[in-house]
């Protein structure tokens, strides 16, 4: 009960805090730039701009020569550096590479991936890197994915579109190109066709095709503000199952079902 308790306190005096903020600094100058608070940092900003988070971002980005420092609660360990220079990500993940390991706190955050390559580093990465490009090369893994595309092509996208025009149906391109990837991506890793691309149903979302795409949109959602969370708080909502990481756990086990 204390712990609720407190964490109660804690999210009534943070939203009170973005109140403050909204209500009281929307006048000022109008740039993206956050103000830095004592204890809480940006965060309160930032809250306040959830709903276009990520135009928000681009914004912030293009108004800091595309280089930002986000200063996050002290209590938090969210301090992060934003980046966008193409100069910056060639040194990071080119000509520097080995320089900059991801660590350990980044494979806590990203801890759906496992042991893979975007989570790996050093010895293990350079191991999962040639063994990647040594499948992806392949000849036989080449011809896959050429006659993977051509089909879902000519048999799924493009009667799709076809069946939209003729019958004057709007299409959410988004969508559409989410299924194209979940049906052509599920083929190449497990070889199985979820058959999302259907000219009966377009506007339904269902089944082990809706699974299959749920589970990683919902681990990046996740993921992405695992970055402005206490750790002790987005680790708390998984143990328990609340809110995204719920979400977030019980697609993974639908995706694994499926596989």
């Amino acid at each position: 009960m204390a712990m609720i308790s407190l964490l109660e306190a804690f999210i009534a005096s943070l939203f009170f805090l973005v109140f403050l903020y909204f209500f009281l600094h929307k006048k000022s100058h109008g740039g993206p730039i956050l103000k830095s608070w004592p204890f809480l940092g940006m965060l309160p900003g930032m809250l306040v701009q959830l709903p276009r988070i990520f135009d928000w971002t681009a914004e912030v980005l293009e108004a800091t020569n595309l280089t930002f420092s986000f200063k996050g609660p002290w209590f938090s360990g969210t301090d992060l550096l934003f980046t966008a220079d193409p100069k910056n990500i060639h040194h990071i993940l080119s000509t520097n590479f080995g320089n900059y390991p991801k660590g350990p706190e980044f494979k806590k955050i990203f801890d759906v991936l496992g042991d893979g390559i975007l989570a790996a580093d050093l010895e293990l990465w350079e191991d999962l890197r040639k063994s990647s490009h040594a499948l992806f090369h392949h000849q036989d893994f080449e011809k896959l994915s050429v006659s993977t595309n051509t089909s879902k092509l000519k048999e799924g996208l493009v009667p799709f579109l076809d069946n939209a025009a003729a019958k004057n149906i709007i299409i959410d391109l988004q969508d559409l190109l989410h299924r194209f990837m979940s049906d052509t991506s599920s083929i190449l890793m497990i070889g199985y066709d979820p058959m999302s691309l259907s000219i009966e149903t377009p506007e339904v979302e269902y089944g082990e095709a809706a699974e299959f795409g749920e589970a990683a949109d919902l681990a990046e959602e996740a993921i992405y503000y695992r970055h402005f969370k206490p750790v002790m708080l987005w680790r708390l909502q998984n143990w328990i199952g609340v809110g995204l990481e719920r979400k977030m756990k019980n697609s993974f086990f639908s995706f694994n079902q499926i596989v």
